[in-house]
């Protein structure tokens, strides 16, 4: 059997793996590159997967995020693709609404997407492929338990302990993927060791008091990081403050969805109603305050606009606001900018998405893998200084690892 890590062994985000048997072969991920990597190598093509006869029996997405999506529109027709069922729902809204509002994006192949069932082998030629769900930024993420040749090979995608729903993530690893030969796992933040790293309820906690103390709240952060905006619509129930959306009826779709998803009480957005933004709000908003879950657009701006001197939480990596780092957005430097000149204050509350280095050990520990094989990572060789019982092998773009 053979692994090959197209492309993430060195950087984070791109990430494409491939699995590959005498008689099967699947790949792991169709990800685009992120701003901060080598462009030069964000028109990858692979044969068999995007270009040639057709010759791969699945493409296997661990969740919806672009750095692990975002070239699938390039998988041949022929080639099934795969992902779990709400995250498809979620990633067919994000499409239709760059149709829409873009003419970008393709809709119409999502809906051919297959389903993962949880805990459900999927068998492709002498590959079994199992998939559990995980902790991560994206709802309905997963990682994969591949076997194959009598072995045990597990794929984390990107994972994390610390999530709304972390703390069980120990037990599904101590349940269904111990004794693992290879682990195929991401270290993003061996990298961000500076970050400091708090759980979703820690700052859940703080968003009720940010609220408590602000009359007018705006947040800025992902329209799919759902536990993160899970957090700041409970803190607001709790302040009784309205609620409210900027992006239309977008953002509105992907909370329903989620909310039908589950019986969590945590993830039930109808508890109190979800407003999309709009001037018609603004003696509710000049009455009561407001929690406004926002984007650097013009509907952001225009709120902000009406109400200047208001609290602003930056609930995005800080990164992309440093000038001297790869993945420095000005865009994003620029709202910023702009909210701040109109009187905003700003405030820093935000978690990663990603397993922290002690977290990663633990995980390493309960597999018991015996070997650990680097992606979604700037600096692979970092995983030797926090495991001593597994066997790191540091792949290059494009090397074949024969198990």
């Amino acid at each position: 059997m053979q692994i090959k890590v197209y492309r993430g062994t060195h950087q984070i985000g791109g990430c494409i793996t491939e699995i590959k048997t005498s008689t099967a072969r699947i790949i792991i991920d169709m990800g685009s590159e992120l701003p901060s990597a080598n462009q030069s190598a964000s028109d990858i093509e692979i044969d068999g997967v995007t270009r040639g006869t057709p010759n791969c029996d699945a493409v296997l997405i661990t969740h919806y995020h672009g750095d692990h999506i975002g070239m699938v529109e390039k998988v041949l027709p022929e080639i099934p693709i795969y992902m779990g069922q709400i995250a498809k729902q979620i990633y067919s809204v994000v499409q239709q609404t760059l149709k829409n509002k873009l003419d970008k994006g393709n809709p119409e192949q999502v809906k051919n997407f297959r389903e993962y069932t949880i805990g459900k082998p999927m068998i492709f030629g002498d590959i079994t492929v199992t998939p559990y769900v995980v902790d991560h930024s994206a709802f309905d993420a997963y990682m994969l338990l591949v076997e194959a040749e009598g072995k045990r090979i597990l794929h984390t995608g990107d994972f994390r302990l610390h999530g709304a729903r972390g703390n069980k993530m120990p037990i599904v690893f101590e349940k269904y993927a111990k004794d693992i030969d290879i682990l195929i796992t991401e270290g993003t933040m061996l990298s961000r060791n500076s970050e400091k790293v708090i759980t979703e309820h820690e700052l859940g906690a703080q968003a009720k008091t940010l609220l408590s103390e602000y009359k007018n709240v705006f947040v800025l952060c992902s329209s799919t990081n759902i536990d993160t905006i899970a957090e700041f619509y409970n803190a607001a129930i709790e302040c009784n403050k309205p609620f409210i959306v900027c992006e239309d009826d977008f953002q509105a779709e992907i909370l329903r969805i989620v909310a039908q998803s589950t019986s969590s009480s945590f993830y039930d957005f109808s508890k109190r109603k979800v407003y999309s933004y709009g001037t018609n709000l603004h003696s509710l908003m000049s009455k009561q305050g407001f929690c406004f879950i926002g984007r650097t657009n013009y509907l952001t701006k225009k709120a902000i606009e009406n109400f200047s001197n208001s609290l602003l939480i930056y609930s995005m990596w800080k990164g992309y606001l440093d000038k001297k780092h790869a993945a420095f957005d000005e865009f994003k430097s620029e709202f910023i900018d702009y909210a701040i000149n109109m009187g905003c204050r700003l405030e820093f509350l935000h978690t990663s998405g990603h397993a922290s280095a002690n977290d990663i050990k633990r995980i390493c520990a309960i597999t018991q893998a015996k070997t650990i094989i680097p992606i979604h990572c700037e600096h692979p060789e970092n995983f030797a200084n926090i495991t001593e019982c597994c066997n790191v092998k540091v792949l290059h773009d494009g090397e074949i690892f024969t198990v």
